[in-house]
């Protein structure tokens, strides 16, 4: 459904690409989770694949059309929704809807049917006749992706569709997504890891530009994923002295800390499990977590990206 060979993309005055030689391949009716730190290149490359910027060099292959600066064809074809979407406040959701119905070509009555199937799909056809200035984040951002999805998209593409939501607008706009993919690819390009792991069928992750890795989600964690101990401590005391003893010891191992609780992982756990455990009781230091587990999405991401 997607397909980028050798993608380039160098804006005016930089002596660095943005973009530099990116492969893709998206298949149908998936939910694709595009990731990368800040300054990647993840939103140039959404801008590409939906006409809106000219690439420096390579090519691109969209709904069975050639990737192109400004093609009316190939706007036909997908759906966009940008990290902070612009709608009408004054207009009522229905209105809008119905507006962008035309935009595309339809009749008033085919608008009207339309824009109240995706209202009923985004699960505001209650919200229907309110003032888009009155809705919720949450609401804006599915009024957003219906908007998007007038047109009938083949592929639509969704950039940071839940970066300023709350959990409960997140809830709804991921539920939403889910449903989306039995007739429309979704390329979604997003920082919340666990987002991705909830939704999405395959991953892709890029830094500086180029592609680090894409595979399906549970590939990913069998390839790079290993098991992790979590300690939560009781006191602060004893997690600042656990971690001043355990640096002072100089293991190979990645160290996440948070208040009061320590992520390990390294590819000989089992030690590493006795070593914490002996460290703990010979010091005596109070815990109320010890657990081992699998290790998700972040840690591989954390794993790739150093």
């Amino acid at each position: 459904m997607i397909k980028c060979s050798g993608l380039k993309k160098q804006y005016k005055g930089d002596s660095i690409y943005a973009l530099s030689g990116l492969d893709l391949s998206v298949e149908k009716n998936t939910v694709f989770g595009f990731l990368g730190p800040n300054g990647a290149g993840k939103t140039s490359t959404i801008k590409i694949l939906t006409g809106m910027m000219k690439p420096s060099g390579g090519e691109a292959m969209v709904a069975g059309e050639e990737v192109k600066l400004n093609s009316v064809s190939l706007r036909k074809k997908i759906g966009y929704l940008g990290q902070e979407p612009k709608m009408y406040g004054w207009m009522k959701g229905l209105e809008l809807l119905v507006f962008v119905g035309k935009v595309f070509g339809f009749s008033n009555s085919e608008s009207k049917k339309r824009a109240n199937e995706m209202l009923n799909l985004a699960g505001l056809s209650e919200s229907a006749n309110k003032k888009i200035s009155a809705y919720s984040g949450g609401m804006l951002q599915r009024l957003g992706i219906a908007q998007a999805l007038m047109g009938k998209p083949e592929v639509l593409f969704l950039d940071e569709p839940t970066s300023a939501l709350d959990p409960i607008g997140r809830k709804e706009v991921l539920e939403f997504i889910l449903e989306l993919k039995q007739n429309t690819t979704i390329f979604m390009s997003t920082h919340i890891l666990s987002d991705v792991e909830r939704i999405c069928d395959s991953v892709a992750i890029i830094d500086k530009g180029q592609l680090v890795v894409q595979d399906k989600m549970q590939n990913l964690r069998k390839r790079f994923a290993s098991k992790q101990i979590e300690i939560v401590f009781e006191s602060i005391d004893s997690f600042l002295s656990f971690i001043d003893i355990v640096k002072g010891m100089k293991w190979d191992f990645i160290l996440n800390e948070e208040y009061r609780k320590i992520t390990i992982n390294s590819v000989d756990i089992d030690r590493f499990k006795h070593e914490c455990l002996n460290i703990i009781s010979a010091n005596i230091f109070s815990i109320d977590k010890f657990e081992m587990k699998d290790a998700g999405l972040e840690d591989v991401f954390v794993k790739l990206i150093r």
